[in-house]
């Protein structure tokens, strides 16, 4: 008596233990579920915009094995396998191919491993020398090559569909200036340089090897189901297949969706990656301010994020863990033990099923072993059972996994939908109030723009065109003007008054809301910034950019008539000083910033466009090396459009373009009291415009 209260209190404390344990998953989900949902819509603390995307990309649709995931699945295959014909395809074939011949070593292995026991029981030596020595030492060699042969198919698939998915990404977002238009116009996309690397590098990973993992128990279940029924019935196979779907069945109801807690991660790891770079790039200014420890608290705030998101994923999948390791492995293996038994312990199933059962030792012996003996050497297991029993428990597990593999399909699947969106001139841009504190998403489409672009050689003109941010700030109601070639023309005013704006609207960066633009094809037309974009590669590149040494040859500039550009600009001793034309160094680093902006112009003259727009593109060089450079510009005939302040400059350009930053603007040709004040408002006809104000759309 008291030994059957000891053991009613054992399994009344199992009981509890296991209530616990599924109380406590089910409040670690609840809340984690929670804090995940504030981490996906959470942004770093340096943009208050990452919120609004990450709440608007988590309401648009749950990331899991759904609809949407199929969808996104049925648009992603054609990229990584294009056709039957292709390395791809034939890849999938190879590794179809290896998983066969290892399900069939599976199958050999097992009746193998039953003779050597029966010898060994039997205590048979020269049948023992015979299998275990002989048929062994020549079969490894084949099971050694199948094993390794999967694991090679898996990673070149792998390295195949990141490269398919990698160029098709580069082929979209480096067309024409998609690159910019995602950063500056279109806000959906943060990270954009981590989904182009790490998510499509772990897409096509988990891609890979969600093939194997699903061909394979499928493989293994149906040919050790058949060879199972073989050895003791048919009803073994039917009710270890019907236990591990209703095993799924249980474990699916109360899983957390691991799939939206790998996209939550990867956002958190691409906004700390952001950080970092952020300091990189602006490691000068961060250093002069002494800011250290402020950006040191910013970058270990996003860490801690991605740790505290970590932490509770890993005590999720423990919790989820026991469950799965409990009804999958050890609930599986009693009732394998149960399956196995039974034709020993119940002669009439015996008789019904296998038609009769053998006393004889040696033979029971070689049937458990082959029938149910254990896993004892990877990746081959020699037994029907255990093997039929794990490739159903694979299966089932697989869709834990293919829940992790959307949360990389969602990530995927996103970065080319904005990359086709903005390709086709769909802009979606959320926009945060801080008086009403509310989010607001405004979605732009080219084909509800207004404004219109005439392609003309030799003339520039706005015909009411309205400034407008892309956050919809007008800075100029409508401005009108007309350059022609040869009217050099300075344009003046304070900062954010619309400057560079209206060269971004030139430069088709900008959408364009109203009016008319007629301007020459954009190879006519050539930008030098402030701050000069130096290229990757030789000294050569600086000065050609973008163009290649070959194209640069067809265009008959060989290295002595590269070298007349740098004189022109006064740069001539840089060749002999970096080492020659073909030194690759950091430009970045190795050029002043006067000589950054003199190779900028030396660039310029290498293109020689029709219209050259001018941004604040002299102001580290002398005086007087800045007006042999305008002077060179003026004689070759490149018209000038300028932005600057400098007094000096005025004297190069015959027309004047002033904005006074309060929706005020007036063109006209310049005089020669300009010279002594320059930059004068009032002079000639002057168009008011409206204050600044949202644009109404």
């Amino acid at each position: 008596m008291a030994h059957v209260l000891s053991l009613l209190k054992k399994k009344r404390s199992a009981s509890v233990l296991v209530i616990t344990l599924i109380y406590a998953l089910y409040k670690a989900k609840s809340h984690f579920q929670s804090q995940a949902g504030s981490n996906g819509t959470q942004a770093s603390s340096h943009s208050s915009r990452n919120a609004s995307n990450s709440t608007k990309r988590h309401k648009r649709g749950k990331v899991g094995v759904n609809s949407t995931f199929f969808k996104q699945m049925r648009e992603l295959l054609p990229i990584c396998i294009p056709g039957v014909f292709t390395k791809e395809a034939g890849l999938l074939a190879g590794l179809a191919t290896v998983l066969i011949a290892r399900t069939w070593l599976d199958i050999w292995f097992s009746a193998f491993n039953g003779s050597v026991v029966k010898a060994i029981v039997s205590r048979n030596k020269e049948q023992f020398i015979a299998k275990a020595i002989v048929e062994f030492g020549f079969m490894m060699w084949p099971m050694s090559i199948v094993n390794n042969s999967l694991k090679l198919t898996i990673s070149a698939l792998a390295l195949c569909f990141r490269e398919r998915l990698t160029k098709f990404a580069h082929n979209q977002y480096l067309d024409g200036i998609t690159f910019y238009k995602i950063s500056n116009l279109d806000n959906r996309l943060q990270n954009a340089d981590q989904l182009l690397t790490q998510d499509i590098d772990k897409f096509s990973e988990n891609l890979s090897h969600l093939y194997s993992d699903i061909a394979k128990p499928i493989v293994d279940i149906f040919l050790f189901a058949y060879k199972l029924g073989e050895a003791i019935g048919n009803e073994a196979p039917f009710a270890m297949i019907s236990y591990f779907v209703l095993s799924g069945v249980i474990l699916r109801s109360f899983s957390p969706p691991f799939g939206r807690y790998t996209a939550v991660e990867q956002k958190l790891e691409g906004d700390f990656r952001f950080t970092h770079s952020r300091i990189i790039t602006h490691s000068e200014e961060i250093a002069f301010y002494g800011g250290g420890e402020r950006e040191k608290e910013v970058v270990n705030n996003t860490f801690q994020k991605i740790v505290n998101h970590v932490r509770k994923v890993y005590t999720l999948r423990f919790l989820n863990g026991i469950f799965d390791s409990v009804l999958v492995k050890y609930c599986a293996t009693m009732t394998a033990y149960y399956l196995l038994a039974r034709p020993v312990f119940d002669p009439r199933y015996a008789t019904d099923n296998m038609g009769s059962i053998t006393d004889d030792p040696t033979k029971l012996m070689e049937d458990y072993s082959r029938n149910c003996m254990f896993k004892i050497y990877p990746p081959f297991s020699p037994s029907y059972l255990i093997n039929l029993s794990q490739a159903v428990g694979r299966l089932i597990l697989t869709g834990r996994d293919l829940t992790r593999f959307a949360g990389y399909t969602s990530r995927v699947a996103e970065l080319f939908e904005v990359l086709s969106d903005v390709s086709k001139g769909k802009y979606n841009r959320t926009m945060v109030s801080s008086e009403k504190e509310t989010t607001q998403s405004k979605v732009v489409d080219s084909k509800d723009m207004k404004g219109k672009v005439i392609i003309k050689d030799g003339v520039i003109v706005f015909d009411n065109v309205p400034i407008v941010t892309p956050n919809s700030d007008i800075l100029l109601k409508d401005l009108s003007f007309k350059v022609s070639t040869g009217m050099n023309c300075l344009i003046s005013g304070p900062n954010g008054c619309g400057k560079s704006s209206l060269f971004r609207i030139l430069g088709d960066l900008w959408p364009l809301f109203g009016g008319t633009v007629t301007k020459p094809a954009a190879s006519k037309l050539f930008y030098v910034p402030q701050k000069p974009y130096l290229a990757l590669g030789t000294f050569r590149d600086q000065v050609i950019y973008p163009d290649t040494a070959t194209q640069a040859k067809v265009r008959g500039f060989d290295d002595d008539e590269l070298m007349k550009l740098l004189d022109t600009v006064h740069l001539g001793y840089l060749v002999e000083r970096e080492g020659g034309w073909d030194a690759i160094q950091d430009w970045a680093d190795v050029l002043s910033g006067g000589e950054k902006q003199r190779v900028a112009m030396a660039r310029l003259f290498y293109h020689r466009p029709q219209f050259a727009i001018l941004d604040e593109c002299t102001s580290a060089v002398s005086v007087d090396i800045e007006a042999i450079m305008y002077e060179h510009a003026r004689k070759v005939g490149i018209t000038l459009f300028t932005v600057s302040h400098r007094t000096s400059l005025v004297r190069h350009h015959e027309y004047l373009l002033r904005f006074d930053g309060e929706g005020h603007y007036e063109f006209r040709e310049l005089d020669p009291e300009d010279i002594a004040t320059p930059f004068g408002f009032g002079h000639g006809k002057t168009r008011q415009q409206s204050p600044s104000k949202k644009l109404d759309q």
